[in-house]
């Protein structure tokens, strides 16, 4: 292309040997200043001067001799005077042609070695070559800070001067990059007008240059016969004015007409000489190359292709992808170097994304090249990451490696409905960064600890299942991105038991997410969660009945029976009774095949029934904190929440004035194990024998209440002789009922207490 300057950054050029053949001329010829050149005046040594005559003589032993003796005076390591003498005769006396052979020689040797001993020839004195030589470095760092100054972008980057005089870029006369993106754009330097990325005006002309980046591209200018078509990752050319440029930036594509011919051109390029030499040469350094042992399936992959790129099957780079894994950052750097030196295997770089320096949209971190195959008209995709930052399996030290990449799969490709899920799809997204600033190290391992700090294994909480999925079938769940993502999540955090400081890092994100996101900030999302509520509840309705709590500081264990107390000598019955409250966490322990599930409590008027419920709970209470136990203890004073409408909700509106929620509620009505303590079944007797529950179902308390709906044992209060014999048959007793009797305080027991309480 005559017009147009191509330069590749990612090529190394051959130097151009014309300054040093002008040099090697003024010395043999002498019939020029080194002035003329743009070098200082020299001081010619050895015997030469500036205008030295050449004597012309017959002789062929004569012929040349002062070129020839020039010649090897310059360079004598890579010729001698008879190879000279017949190089000048075959090129009839052409001194230029002879020495860029020479320079040609010398190049491939040592180019700075060369063009440093022709420098000391002239100058005399080295402080002034050394001087020379570092105002030229210096020049070409001044030019090279000026040529990056700005950014280019994916697609057509032009650069140029901006002419706005209040623009910073213009004061300072600096020249910016315009990105045009993946666009078709025709303009001429000097004559067409681009807007300012600093100041934003359309005020950028006279463009010198045009970066396409990561692009397949063409670029011609007016009076070419074709214009330029490549895709190399990085292509630069130099625009020259008063010419029309016409540039076309589109996205790397594949080039196939089906998915069944990319799958084969794929599987051939991966398989290819050139791949398989790339990958050799990579191994050469002692790095990890993983190939996918077959490319993926056609249903994961049409879904994919459907989800991400509307159908467009061209647009699938990793059906078949290599995965680099290096021990450190300094051997990443290594391999990414190595494939960025594909021509050396006929392979192109194509795109290079650099998300190992720089953060992803999800912060998982790589360093991703696609590798164009010309044989096979292909790209292929290598991503190079470090192997403590890999979740790929069989290679990787992360715990529950699938987790991100699952809920990536989950929320990738999820359009949103309305608000609420908007919401959600974000705090995923942001949940997604968190996991994986934590595999990849984004945040540094004290932090990681401080998250890692806070995890709780979840059999010792108890993980809630999320009210949304109850009752939900497999196909509704799948059917419903929301639900599938409380389904998932769900299930990891049941699952998932970490050991290691990344893997209980990522549960505790994880679970928090599920707390605000799934369950909702002011719902339990454990049963640990639950326990504190009923605590703070049983605390509060504690503050509120100030005698039962002076009660309790001064409690006596009450005796009991299997039968109620009829005669008023105690010392004809009192070794027949037992401790109460050991009877009943007896009962509570028992774990028989069939247990049973309710114990009747009956006492006269008096007797210290509530008290004893109290104190029951509060032993109940400490069992379950110091984990002698897994059931949660509920107080009850049923004539507070008892409903004739709606017996069967009895215990749930008892929990919903414990702040307790009915969604909450319905949940753990099955997953959580409880001990009911039922007091004042009397007080409400009156009302529950005349409601029409009687017509539907029966007397029974047990059926009334639906307490078989729970995981749950009950113990249950009611004062003496209010149910006379047919009615406590009808309605409390039952296949899973016992029943004991409260006794009253011996003459013994009264006396030790007036002693421990009163004197």
């Amino acid at each position: 292309m005559s017009t147009l300057a191509t330069e590749r950054r990612n090529k190394t050029s051959t130097s151009n040997v014309s300054e040093y053949v002008s040099v090697f001329e003024l010395c043999v010829e002498g019939n020029v200043g080194i002035d003329k050149v743009g070098l200082e005046e020299p001081t010619m040594n050895g015997g030469m001067d500036n205008k030295p005559e050449h004597a012309k003589q017959d002789n062929n032993q004569e012929k040349y001799a002062m070129e020839i003796k020039a010649l090897l005076r310059l360079c004598d390591e890579v010729t001698n005077e008879e190879e000279l003498r017949k190089t000048l005769e075959q090129n009839n006396g052409n001194v230029s042609h002879v020495i860029e052979h020479l320079v040609s020689k010398l190049l491939k040797q040592k180019v700075r070695f060369v063009y440093n001993y022709i420098l000391s020839l002239f100058f005399t004195n080295s402080e002034q070559v050394i001087e020379m030589e570092e105002k030229k470095v210096d020049n070409l760092r001044k030019e090279k800070e000026l040529v990056e100054i700005g950014e280019f972008k994916p697609g057509i980057n032009l650069q140029g001067n901006c002419i706005n005089e209040d623009c910073l870029a213009a004061k300072g006369k600096l020249l910016v990059w315009v990105n045009i993106g993946f666009e078709s754009v025709s303009f001429m330097s000097g004559q067409t007008l681009f807007t300012c990325p600093d100041c934003g005006k359309l005020t950028v002309t006279s463009v010198v240059k045009a970066m396409l980046y990561n692009a397949e591209h063409s670029i011609g200018a007016s009076g070419d016969l074709a214009p330029v078509k490549d895709n190399n990752y990085q292509c630069s050319y130099t625009i020259q004015p008063g010419i029309l440029y016409e540039i076309s930036a589109t996205k790397i594509r594949q080039h196939a007409k089906s998915i069944e011919e990319l799958r084969e051109k794929s599987e051939n390029a991966m398989n290819s000489i050139e791949i398989k030499n790339l990958v050799t040469e990579l191994q050469r350094y002692d790095i990890t190359v993983v190939k996918s042992s077959s490319l993926k399936g056609n249903e994961r992959l049409l879904e994919k292709i459907q989800a991400d790129y509307d159908g467009d099957f061209n647009q699938a780079f990793d059906i078949g992808r290599f995965t680099i894994l290096c021990d450190n950052s300094t051997k990443l750097q290594t391999a990414v170097a190595v494939i960025k030196k594909a021509e050396q295997f006929n392979l192109i770089v194509s795109e290079d994304k650099d998300f190992f320096n720089k953060q992803s949209k999800t912060h998982h971190r790589f360093h991703n090249v696609k590798l164009y195959v010309p044989k096979h008209d292909v790209y292929i995709e290598m991503q190079a990451t470090l192997k403590n930052f890999t979740t790929l399996e069989g290679y990787t030290i992360i715990e529950n490696p699938k987790l991100s990449h699952l809920f990536y799969e989950l929320i990738r490709a999820w359009k949103p409905n309305n608000s609420n899920e908007e919401e959600l799809k974000q705090a995923s997204d942001e949940t997604l960064i968190k996991i994986n600033d934590i595999i990849c190290e984004w945040i540094n391992e004290k932090e990681i600890k401080k998250i890692a700090n806070r995890y709780k294994e979840h059999l010792s909480i108890g993980i809630l299942k999320p009210p949304q999925l109850k009752g939900k079938t497999a196909e509704e769940i799948n059917a419903n991105t929301v639900l599938k993502l409380a389904q998932f999540v769900y299930t990891q955090l049941c699952n998932f038991t970490p050991t290691k400081l990344k893997g209980r890092a990522i549960y505790v994100i994880l679970f928090e997410y599920f707390k605000k996101c799934i369950m909702g900030d002011t719902n339990p999302t454990s049963c640990a969660d639950v326990a504190f509520i009923l605590q703070q509840s049983r605390k509060q309705e504690l503050e509120e009945d100030t005698a039962i709590l002076q009660a309790l500081e001064m409690y006596i264990p009450l005796q009991a029976n299997n039968y109620p107390h009829v005669s008023e000598d105690d010392s004809k019955q009192s070794n027949a009774t037992y401790d109460c409250h050991q009877h009943i966490i007896e009962f509570l322990e028992e774990k028989s095949e069939q247990p049973k599930q309710v114990m009747i409590l009956q006492g006269k008027s008096g007797s210290g029934k509530s008290l004893f419920c109290r104190h029951l709970e509060e032993t109940l209470w400490k069992n379950y904190v110091n984990g002698f136990t897994s059931s949660i203890p509920v107080y009850i004073s049923l004539p507070k929440c008892y409903n004739h409408l709606n017996e069967q909700d009895v215990i749930s509106q008892a929990l919903q004035m414990k702040q307790l929620n009915k969604e909450t509620i319905d949940i753990i009505q099955e997953t959580i194990s409880f001990v009911f303590i039922i007091d004042g079944f009397d007080e409400i007797f009156d009302g529950y024998n005349k409601s029409k529950g009687n017509e539907t179902k029966g007397r029974n308390f047990y059926n009334r209440f639906n307490l078989s709906g729970w995981n749950a044992k009950f113990i249950v209060t009611c004062r003496s002789h209010v149910l006379n014999e047919e009615d406590i048959k009808q309605v409390l007793l039952g296949p899973t009922t016992t029943m004991i009797y409260l006794w009253p305080f011996s003459n013994e027991k009264m006396h030790a207490y007036i002693e421990k309480f009163v004197t």
